[in-house]
């Protein structure tokens, strides 16, 4: 699994934060959802929310999966 770099994280912010300017709200928080929930984030949510909530939501969820392993949501 490839990490994403600091300024690919901060190139999808800022492009988020276009949109959100522009008032497309649904497209910048689309494109915020890229970036990678960190897994410290992520372990909470589910924790708190429950996992369905995190698949529902559409959060990149891949560092947690790099973190806690493939099946970490079901666990």
């Amino acid at each position: 699994m490839e990490t994403m770099t600091l300024d690919e994280k901060t190139d999808i912010m800022l492009r988020s934060i276009e949109l959100k300017e522009a008032g497309l709200l649904e497209e910048a928080d689309r494109v915020w959802k890229q970036i990678p929930l960190s897994p410290f984030w992520a372990k909470f949510w589910k924790d708190h929310c429950g996992p369905d909530l995190l698949i529902e939501a559409g959060f990149n969820l891949s560092e947690a999966e790099a973190e806690y392993g493939k099946d970490w949501l079901s666990r």
